[in-house]
This record gives structure tokens, sequence and C-alpha cells, in this order.
């Protein structure tokens, strides 16, 4: 094995650097798409609720499914970014110096981690849509369920009326 040069290690620091810049970037993303959609579905609700308009509920119910998924996208990145970053970090010399890219992740990578569906998945779907990881994460499950659970109910029990 040989050892690092004082400018490897200062070009490992710098693509760590790299790296967690993009990791907070997604982070503020996830944070900034949950703080809109919050007061978007909390006025659907409540003026489905004072007009007793049950298709107003439903536009909440939409909202919520399409801030849910908005948000998984960026976590799926987040953590592709974050499995970088430890590969990175490790100092494994399979993964170019400065690629930023996720899908050029070295084998030792499992797909869990990197917020991907099984191999055996078709690659389209894999893109279009984030793994299982991802969806049963305590910042989309715990946020989002109870919002469309909420807005279900709410546009159920005003179609009933």
């Amino acid at each position: 094995m040989t050892e690092s040069t004082s400018e490897d290690r200062e070009d490992r620091r710098k693509h760590l650097d790299f790296i967690q810049a993009i990791i907070t970037r997604m982070s503020t993303a996830s944070s900034n798409t949950k703080a809109w959609f919050l007061p978007v579905a909390t006025a659907a609700f409540g003026y489905a609720i004072a007009q007793n308009n049950p298709w107003v509920a439903m536009l909440g119910v939409g909202a919520t499914i399409l801030a849910a998924y908005i948000d998984a996208n960026y976590l799926r990145q987040e953590k592709a970014y974050r499995a970088m970053y430890r590969v990175v970090a490790k100092g494994d010399e399979t993964f170019s110096s400065f690629c930023l890219q996720p899908d050029e992740l070295p084998d030792c990578v499992s797909q869990e981690e990197r917020g991907s569906w099984s191999a055996s998945t078709p690659h389209w779907f894999d893109r279009l849509f984030p793994g299982p990881s991802v969806w049963r994460s305590w910042s989309i499950v715990a946020f989002y369920l109870p919002i469309f659970i909420t807005g279900s109910v709410v546009s159920g029990l005003l179609f009933c009326k």
C-alpha cells in the first residue's frame, strides 16, 4: 500500500468539501419543500372545510403527494452523496478524484445506501422513483403520511355530506 502524499490528502479534503456542499444544498432544498408545502396543504384543507368542497381537499391531497415525491427525490440524492462521501473519506482508489457523479459509485455501495431500487428493477423506473429505503425514511413517512391521511379523511367526510 502506498503512502498518501500531502497533495493527495489535500485533494481528498477538497473533494469531501465539494460533496458536503452538495449534501447541504440537498438538505436545504428538502427543508424548503416542507416549509412551502405546509401552508399550501393547511390552506387547501381549511378552505375545503369552510366552503364544504371536497375537491379542494383532494387538491390538498394531490399537493401532498407531489411534495412527498419532490422531497423523496431530494433525499435520494442526499443519500447517494452521503455514500459518495464515505467512499471518498475511506480513500477508495477505484473512485475518480473530484468525481461528483453518484451514478459512478463503486459496486461496494449497496442500492439501499444509494436510495435506489434493487438491481433487477428497470433503470427507467429507478431513475423516476426513489427506492424503498427513501420512502420508509422518517423524514418522508412521519411528515407526509399524517397529512395525507388527514386530507383523505377531510375529503372523504366532505364527499359523504
